[in-house]
């Protein structure tokens, strides 16, 4: 696997390692909070849909 450096602000690195998990790598920490991020756009969209009246069809109640 090819490695490739980021500059990050001391700061940032800090709270990196403080959200990492014991043994995790800096790579596996980003990719597991790019995975997070994508699933939160994605329920963020879901949500999105559900909130539009629109997108509902309205079923007549039985007598």
């Amino acid at each position: 696997m090819a490695v490739t450096t980021i500059q990050l602000a001391p700061e940032t690195r800090e709270h990196l390692k403080a959200v990492g998990r014991k043994g995790e790598t800096y790579d596996q920490i980003v990719r597991r909070l790019l995975r997070a991020a994508e699933y939160s756009e994605f329920m963020d969209e879901q949500y999105e849909i559900l909130r539009s009246e629109k997108n509902w069809v309205r079923l007549r109640a039985s007598q």
